[in-house]
């Protein structure tokens, strides 16, 4: 990716991030040119637990996705703890963020750096990033579907760490090395390159449960070099414990409730969409969803032809062939909902 923006957007840093569109937390990227090694822990700290200017949530909001430091502090920089802690220490003089959507949601981000000693980001390079989102995003959720197609089954037992609250690592099971150490290549840095040891998406997640006012509990996830799509679990030890561990998180393979939701996601498919289709693959016909849903069979067929659209197959086999037989449980219910209006649609739906 950093090969199609060097070109057309000078930077003297650039760490291209992926993030769950559903919380927008860190799932894993490409820091190779990104900041030192010794510069993540306090940069996810900011990020995830003290928050600052241009973060994801933020530009999230906007209508063009595009944030320059500079701008959003008025010329002050030092009112970032960003720029402060980081940015000025390393002769950076300013920080450009764009998040990477398409319609279906936020896949990923770029953030850029300049050094003291090259013209800042001015106007036209704002413009050159709001031209990148939309179709860097696009790009993001297929390289995202090609993943989960590409993904086999782990034998590897789930690993847990307990940190202190500096995020140091306190103690850990034994599967926990390997783990790190796969999460750490995909992210294209050496394991323990961060100064604390921690891939940045564990840090991310054990950040955020340590924010003010935060839920005890976090789950994300992020794209593992060797074993897939894996699930990072964090919380927040209230309770006194033996040792000095504040935060425990588990990584293990992510299951199908990561994988629905990752492709409902991904084709756009509405909370309706998304029950039929459950009831689809767990063999019910159109009969049967009528009744559990409290829709007519003319309105299954309407909703089964947009999903139809959506994913790009024709019928209700090729939807399971294509989509879901590898990634998809019968243990993932769906949640019945109150009926919704009919909607045209062309393509033909199979009926049960």
């Amino acid at each position: 990716m950093k090969r199609v923006i060097q070109p057309v957007l000078r930077f003297d840093v650039c760490a291209c991030v992926t993030v769950d569109p559903q919380t927008l937390m860190n799932t894993g990227g490409d820091y190779r040119d990104g900041l030192p090694s010794a510069m993540m822990p306090r940069m996810l700290d900011i990020e995830y637990r003290e928050g600052d200017a241009n973060d994801l949530s933020d530009l999230a909001t906007r209508p063009t996705p595009v944030g320059l430091l500079s701008r959003e502090t008025s010329g002050n920089l030092d009112l970032s703890p960003r720029y402060r802690d980081i940015m000025r220490p390393l002769g950076f003089r300013d920080e450009l963020r764009v998040l990477l959507r398409d319609r279906h949601g936020a896949w990923g981000a770029l953030v850029m750096g300049r050094g003291d000693d090259v013209p800042p980001f001015g106007s036209s390079d704002l413009a050159v990033a709001a031209s990148l989102v939309q179709p860097l995003g696009a790009a993001l959720r297929r390289l995202h579907l090609t993943r989960l197609a590409e993904e086999s089954a782990s034998a590897v037992a789930p690993g847990l760490a307990l940190l202190d609250g500096d995020h140091q690592v306190v103690h850990v099971t034994p599967t926990v090395a390997m783990w790190f150490d796969d999460l750490a290549h995909a992210n294209g840095v050496p394991s323990g390159g961060h100064g604390h040891g921690l891939p940045p998406a564990v840090y991310a997640v054990a950040a955020a449960v340590q924010a003010p006012g935060a839920a005890a509990s976090h789950t994300s996830w992020m794209h593992s070099r060797r074993h897939g799509r894996v699930r990072l679990h964090a919380w927040r030890l209230d309770e006194p414990t033996t040792t000095s561990a504040r935060t425990a998180v588990v990584v293990e393979q992510a299951g199908p409730a990561e994988h629905i939701a990752l492709i409902v996601a991904a084709y756009g498919l509405t909370p309706r969409e998304r029950d039929i289709t459950a009831l689809v693959l767990r063999g019910q016909s159109t009969a049967d969803i009528s009744r559990n849903v409290g829709l007519s069979p003319y309105t299954v067929q309407d909703h089964l032809k947009a999903v139809f659209n959506k994913t790009g197959v024709r019928s209700r086999r090729d939807l399971v062939a294509a989509l879901f037989a590898r990634h998809y449980s019968p243990d993932v219910a769906p949640a019945v909902s109150a009926p919704q209006r009919r909607t045209p649609s062309r393509p033909t739906a199979e009926s049960g």
